[in-house]
């Protein structure tokens, strides 16, 4: 970690980034990571591969859209955050071709080491965990607004403090930042429970077309694009891996959707079953119990793969 402090003590350009269709980890901790880096007089500019689903607006924070020319760029360090891999930075690789200096901060344990510099700690709960560490260390301070952007990545990768990823060092750190004045609970009622009338009316639609394997074990669900369009909800709006993850006797909870032109696969697991060995198949990863990947293919095809991998998984495991 000392020789990440020292590049971003040295940067004065930062171009920070996360993974591609960012979630609130990666979006908070980047406004996080982007608020830090001003107190040392740094100039960040956060780049967004596309802009994140309506849903996370009141994340707030000020990002850019990267349009994929990198002729006006103007950074002296690429900092890479909540991120697995190079690929997974979609078009803004090209940032990081550019600059040739780079940090990498993640708690994805399957992290290739892609950048100059890594720090990744698979134990911790988040990325958001993460960087408060590293700002304690580089003397940073949790300001309110810090505070809120790091709680909102904890509680999100967390599913609001009730996943089995979370230690007794989560709860403290989240014990710290609510030492400063912001609204959690208002913060973690627009995460977890506001939601438009459309998305709420498709995910009705969805629970009626659970599909269930290897006993019960498996429980599935497949989103076409017609159903964006049928129900008006925007493309890629919308976390439903959890409508499967919450049916009884589930050990592995699946989500396969059709986004733009490719096929977005999202794993949770309940049991003892390690998802992102599953996702590593279709050349995806993350943790035990939370995964995703991509694949080419319709829907049926795609399914099918997915239960004989889980079903295999199962059989490993008994």
């Amino acid at each position: 970690m000392d020789k990440i402090i020292e590049k971003l003590r040295e940067s004065k350009h930062a171009a920070i980034m996360a993974h591609v269709s960012e979630d609130p980890d990666a979006l908070g901790s980047c406004f996080a990571m982007a608020e830090a880096l001003r107190q040392l007089g740094n100039e960040p500019v956060c780049y967004v591969n596309e802009r994140p689903e309506p849903g996370l607006a009141f994340i707030g924070g000020k990002y850019t859209i990267f349009n994929g020319d990198v002729s006006d760029i103007n950074c002296d360090l690429c900092v890479c955050l909540d991120c697995g891999d190079r690929e997974r930075l979609g078009s803004r690789v090209n940032i990081m071709r550019k600059v040739d200096n780079s940090v990498n901060i993640d708690h994805h344990y399957t992290n290739d080491l892609f950048a100059g510099e890594n720090y990744v700690d698979g134990e911790a709960a988040a990325t958001g965990e993460i960087l408060y560490e590293l700002f304690r260390k580089m003397d940073v301070e949790i300001t309110d607004k810090i505070a809120r952007f790091l709680y909102i990545a904890i509680a999100a990768d967390t599913g609001s403090f009730k996943y089995s990823n979370v230690s007794p060092k989560t709860m403290r750190i989240a014990a710290d930042l609510l030492e400063r004045d912001f609204d959690h609970a208002e913060a973690l009622r627009l995460l977890f429970d506001t939601e438009p009338l459309a998305l709420m009316k498709m995910k009705g639609a969805i629970m009626g077309n659970i599909h269930s394997y290897c006993g019960g074990k498996v429980s599935v669900i497949c989103i076409d694009e017609k159903m964006y369009t049928r129900y008006g909800v925007e493309e890629g709006q919308g976390d439903f891996v959890n409508i499967p993850r919450r049916v009884e006797g589930t050990e592995i909870a699946v989500c396969i959707k059709r986004h733009k032109d490719r096929i977005k696969i999202s794993f949770r697991s309940n049991g003892n079953i390690n998802v992102s060995d599953i996702a590593a198949n279709f050349g995806g990863g993350g943790h035990a119990a939370a995964a995703g990947a991509t694949a080419d293919g319709s829907l049926a095809a795609v399914e099918k793969s997915v239960v004989g991998y889980c079903e295999d998984a199962l059989k490993a495991l008994a």
